[in-house]
């Protein structure tokens, strides 16, 4: 059974960036995330979605065309 909420550490970790960088994004609404009282957790499936959405480049370059269109 694979986990159905991530950490921002671990969402972090899959995205190859820094728990600061995955915490400004989500605030700037460019992740998806649910808030639970004070804890910010992010949904595995729609994580890989955005992911995989993303074909022929890495997340990094998918990142850097998200913050370009803003």
């Amino acid at each position: 059974m694979t986990k159905k909420y991530l950490k921002v550490s671990e969402a972090a970790e899959m995205l190859g960036m820094t728990q600061k960088a995955v915490r400004h994004r989500i605030a700037r609404g460019e992740l998806p995330h649910r808030r639970w009282k004070k804890r910010v957790l992010v949904p595995a499936q729609e994580l890989d979605a955005f992911m995989q959405a993303l074909p022929g480049c890495t997340v990094k370059e998918a990142v850097a065309t998200v913050e370009e269109g803003r």
